[in-house]
């Protein structure tokens, strides 16, 4: 093992010792768990020395780290679903509003961008209020 290691360089090295003293057979795929680690590692290590450490080939290493930068498949937003009040819980309040009672319409935006919007009758609040509470700290 090299003299001063870091710390998290270390710890991965001996990961995969430990990997490859236990695996089945010498072509046994590397666990997705290790090649996670390595690829966390390659923005501070060069890959010289990742290879050098880890005991790979460069071409190897180098090919696996391309796969990592393919984006993922583009992940599809769900249509808008709406939800009757009925379903939340709440009473389904009657469309004909007295005059003093405007509709409150209300929209929460949480930044994994999922979308929260209620329109219902002021006399509700307490309730909307408490759903917005759930809807924004799951």
């Amino acid at each position: 093992m090299s003299a001063a290691l870091p710390d998290d360089l270390s710890r991965t090295r001996v990961l995969f010792e430990q990997w490859r003293a236990t695996r089945s057979s010498l072509h046994e795929k590397i666990p997705e768990p290790l090649w996670q680690a390595v690829v966390a590692l390659r923005d501070r290590y060069p890959v010289s020395q990742l290879c050098r450490e880890l005991h790979w080939s460069a071409g190897a290493l180098r090919a696996r780290l391309r796969e990592a930068d393919v984006p993922p498949a583009a992940i599809t937003t769900p249509e808008f679903v709406p939800l009757p009040l009925g379903a939340l819980g709440l009473p389904v309040a009657d469309r004909s509003l007295q005059p003093t009672e405007a509709p409150l319409r209300l929209v929460w935006e949480r930044s994994d961008g999922t979308r929260l919007q209620l329109l219902l009758p002021v006399s509700l609040w307490s309730r909307a209020e408490s759903l917005c509470q759930a809807f924004l700290h799951p």
